[in-house]
């Protein structure tokens, strides 16, 4: 039997981190949901396809909310990534199995065919408004990983004595100090 956990574990150690953001999505009047994008491509020297792969965390405290947001990211057309953006070969949306900590996990890989360099230029303008368009959220501020100074990256000063952010976005913007 495959340990799905397992293979997903092994596959985020083969890929570097490129860059986050923190978004909104606004449904209706009553439902709104915010989280964190994690932009992630191979490490390199990996001889597999070229990709992205998007990680989004989208705050779901309770079981209500899970489902709302389960909904919500099953109602989108994730092969709008082959409109939006020109060099996608294919689009490989993987299901989210179980419910975990008050966060919604989905992973969406983006197959792209070997012309494209996946630099700053373009997750800023290409890859960045097609999942704002696709996903119909108002997206914050960008951060690169290689941007970020090394302290931070290492997790140096950063204490757990201080009353955490109740969300999983403000806990990431708290530590980033924005």
């Amino acid at each position: 039997m495959i340990d799905l956990d397992k293979e997903l574990l092994e596959l985020f150690n083969k890929e570097r981190m490129i860059a986050f953001f923190d978004f909104q999505v606004l449904q209706s009047n009553t439902d709104s949901y915010s989280g964190l994008c994690k932009i992630s491509q191979p490490k390199s020297g990996s001889r597999q396809s070229q990709y992205v792969s998007l990680l989004f965390l989208i705050d779901a405290p309770d079981d209500t909310a899970w489902q709302q947001v389960d909904t919500y990211a099953g109602r989108l057309d994730w092969n709008a990534f082959q409109r939006e953006l020109a060099d996608v070969v294919t689009v490989l949306p993987i299901p989210h199995l179980h419910k975990s900590s008050g966060i919604y996990f989905k992973e969406v890989d983006i197959y792209l065919n070997n012309r494209v360099s996946i630099a700053k230029r373009y997750v800023m303008n290409q890859l960045y408004p097609a999942i704002s368009k696709i996903m119909g959220l108002k997206g914050g501020e960008i951060f690169f990983w290689d941007d970020i100074p090394e302290s931070k990256k290492e997790l140096q000063g950063f204490t757990t004595e201080k009353e955490l952010p109740r969300s999983i976005v403000e806990t990431i913007k708290s530590f980033f100090g924005r």
